[in-house]
Order: structure tokens, then C-alpha cells, then sequence
């Protein structure tokens, strides 16, 4: 089947199918590196398998559209005139058939990553304002927490499809953004609160402690796979950034939610018989603006990676995975040999002046004993001639101290 999409478009097309493609295995590689490190019930994990998904239900889309662009276009136009004024399609776009269905399944994911971003904002706030909760408590109420986020936007999906929700604008506007909204709010006060105890703990000079990932999940694995044929202890894949880390995912998701809500409003303003056009419109120009609006789905992977995937643990993984070893050994040895020099070299500049110390200290208890200060004289010129780089001559003049020779000469002859 040829494509459909509009010549001067399939290049644009095709170039928002393969970013997306770069996107999907990104996000696959990603899974695997939580899978590796035994972190698959954690909610990085969650996080990353959400956005994986709806990038693939996007990455289907695609494909359809580029395929069937005129016919969908013809059948979402036959779709708004039947159905104007049907609050469903302020959220759908007039899609039928799978292409109704792959939305659904990107607006679930849309709905369980807002609930994990929040939940996971509430665990964050307990390890730092330290609540007096049990292990067994905590491990539980994450437990609930991870299943009421993909529980309840299934409960939601559903509902949305009921016909008797469509009679009211405004309550199915409120359901579908129920808890996009709500999560965002809500979180929001969660992150002003740990704000507030960060800012606190630097002016008071109290202490600011983040305790969620230090401690191993109890039943999970003790390595993270072999290097070099032996066993890595296994990691926390978390660092000490892990609170700016998940605020700028929680940023960056809020606005993404924001601009879905945005375009949901401004379809609701158009919703009705009389902005319904005659024919569908199968210029280039709306095919364009279609495949754009596929872009942005696919970049939550690679945001997820950025953020999340760039801690000390998952860097020296991909090193070690995607570096040959012969490489790696050459990096290696040449690190090890640039802190041999600089300890050589520490080692160099500290041992002269000890040896040269400890001559003078000889020289000074002989001479002094048999009445002299030549051997004194010798030791300093000693110091100083190690010091100045082993001169000779005038240098060895200047490096004999007149009056400590004379004043160590007279008090020997004052013993005698």
C-alpha cells in the first residue's frame, strides 16, 4: 500500500518516525539497565516502562497515519459532523478505529506517570522529613501506591467511554483531567515542602539527609552482573542528586501535562456544528502540523534517560557495555599511570628536604660537641645546594650563614 501522506510531507514524516524509533529503543535500553540492576520494582522502573509505552502506542500511530493519512482524515471529518459537540472529541481528536485506541493507551500512560511522579514525591518527602512510619508500613503503602497508579487511570479510561458521562461537557472534561491536575497540584505543594526544609537546613545549618535508595530492597540480588569475569557488588542506581534529578522530571512532565490540558480546552472552544468545516482538510500544511504534534510523546524517553539514566552507576555500565576492552584497558592504564607520576612526584618534592633536615641535625650535634661550626656550615650548604638543584660556587657562599656559623664556633670554644 502506497503512502497517503502528501509528497512534500512524507520527508518530514518519515524524519518524526525515526526520531521516534531512536526514542523507543532508547527507552528499551533504559528498561534493560533497571532490569540488570535489580531495581525492575522501583519507580524508575514503572517510570521508564509508561513511557516506553505510550512512545510505542505513538510509534504504531505513525506508522498507521503515514499509511492511511487521507482516510483518516476523511473518516475523522465524517466522525466530527456525526458526533458535534461530543466532549470525547475534545480529547481524541475525532479518532476512530485503532487509531482511537492507540490514543487511549497514551492518555493511560499520560494519567499512571502523573500519579507515579506524585506518589513518588510523597516517599521522597517521608525520607527527608523522616515520619515516624515502620519498614513494613513503608514497603506496603509502595506496594499500594504503585498499583493505585495503573489501577486508576484504567478505572478512568474506562469511564470515559461511557456514553452517559458524554452528556456533560463539564464532567468529562473534569474526569479525563482529574488526575493530571490534581497530581500536579498536589505535587507541587510536595516539592515547595522539601524546598522549604532544604532552604531551612542551609540557614540553620542543620543537617539535610535524603534517605530513599540507600538501603537494598530486601529479596533482590546481590550483583549487578560480572566485570571482567567476576562479580560487581551490586549498586544503588541513585545518587546525591536524586531530589534535583526528580524535580526537574517533575518540571518538565507538569509542563508537558499542561500543554495536553491546553489543547483539550481549545478544542472544547471549537466543539460545535457551526466550526465543523464542509470537507476535511488534506493540505500539506495540516498533515505537517499532524506529524509534528507526534513529536513530543516520543522525547519523554529520552528525558527519563537524561535524568535518571546519567547517575555514576548507569555511566560506568555503559562504559564497561559499549566501550571494547582493549580501549577501556588503555584508558585504565594511562589513569593509573597518571596518579603513579603525580604520587612520584608528591614522594620527590617531600623526600629531599627530610634527608637534608636530618643531615643538618647531625652535622649539628658532632660539631657542637668538638667545638666547630664546619659541619653545620656543610649541612646547610648541603640543604641548600638539594633545594637550588645541586649548585655550586657563589650559590654554595650565600647558603653558609654567617652569623649561625660564628654563634655555634663561639659556643663550642665556650665548652672547651
Amino acid at each position: 500500500m502506497a503512502a497517503q501522506v502528501p509528497p512534500d510531507v512524507l520527508g518530514s514524516a518519515i524524519g518524526v518516525l525515526v526520531y521516534s524509533l531512536i526514542c523507543l529503543f532508547s527507552g528499551f535500553f533504559f528498561l534493560w539497565m533497571v532490569w540488570v540492576h535489580d531495581e525492575r520494582k522501583s519507580y524508575v522502573a514503572m517510570l521508564g516502562f509508561f513511557v516506553t509505552l505510550h512512545t510505542l502506542a505513538s510509534v504504531m500511530q505513525q506508522i498507521h497515519t503515514i499509511a492511511r493519512w487521507r482516510d483518516i482524515k476523511i473518516e475523522q471529518h465524517q466522525n466530527t459532523v456525526a458526533n458535534a459537540g461530543d466532549p470525547e472529541l475534545n480529547i481524541t481528536g475525532a479518532s476512530t478505529g485503532l487509531d482511537l485506541v492507540l490514543f487511549y493507551i497514551q492518555y493511560y500512560s499520560y494519567n499512571v506517570e502523573s500519579l507515579l511522579v506524585f506518589f513518588w514525591a510523597v516517599e521522597l518527602a517521608n525520607s527527608i522529613f523522616q515520619l515516624r512510619f515502620t519498614k513494613m508500613y513503608r514497603f506496603h503503602a509502595s506496594s499500594v501506591a504503585k498499583a493505585t497508579a495503573a489501577l486508576v487511570p484504567a478505572a478512568q479510561m474506562v469511564l470515559l467511554r461511557f456514553s452517559a458521562v458524554h452528556k456533560s461537557t463539564v464532567g468529562y472534561m473534569a474526569l479525563a483531567d482529574a488526575i493530571m491536575i490534581g497530581c500536579f497540584a498536589a505535587g507541587s505543594l510536595v516539592l515547595l515542602a522539601i524546598l522549604c526544609r532544604y532552604l531551612h537546613s542551609r540557614l540553620t545549618l542543620a543537617s539535610w539527609s535524603v534517605g530513599y535508595g540507600r538501603q537494598q530492597p530486601s529479596g533482590q540480588g546481590g550483583t549487578n552482573g560480572t566485570r571482567y569475569g567476576r562479580p560487581m557488588p551490586r549498586r544503588t542506581i541513585y545518587d546525591r542528586w536524586l531530589v534535583l534529578r526528580f524535580s526537574v522530571a517533575f518540571c518538565a512532565l507538569s509542563l508537558f501535562q499542561i500543554v495536553v490540558v491546553n489543547f483539550q480546552l481549545r478544542a472544547a472552544g471549537t466543539n460545535d456544528r457551526a466550526s465543523v468545516p464542509p470537507e476535511p482538510d488534506l493540505s500539506a500544511g495540516r498533515a505537517r502540523g499532524d506529524f509534528t504534534l507526534f513529536a513530543p510523546a516520543p522525547t519523554a524517553v529520552l528525558f527519563v534517560i537524561l535524568v535518571f539514566g546519567t547517575t555514576r552507576t548507569f555511566r560506568e555500565y555503559m562504559w564497561n557495555l559499549f566501550v571494547p576492552r582493549a580501549l577501556r584497558d588503555r584508558f585504565e592504564e594511562r589513569a593509573r599511570a597518571r596518579k603513579r607520576a603525580q604520587s612520584s612526584s608528591a614522594a620527590a618534592g617531600s623526600a629531599p628536604l627530610g634527608g637534608s633536615v636530618s643531615v643538618v641535625h647531625s652535622a649539628m650535634r658532632d660539631d657542637v660537641e668538638a667545638g666547630n661550626g664546619n659541619g653545620v656550615v656543610l649541612g646547610l650548604r648541603d640543604l641548600g645546594a638539594s633545594q637550588n638543584g645541586g649548585g655550586s660556587g657563589g650559590s654554595a657562599k650565600s647558603d653558609e650563614w654567617p652569623i649561625l656559623k660564628k654563634g655555634l664556633g663561639q659556643m663550642g670554644r665556650g665548652r672547651r
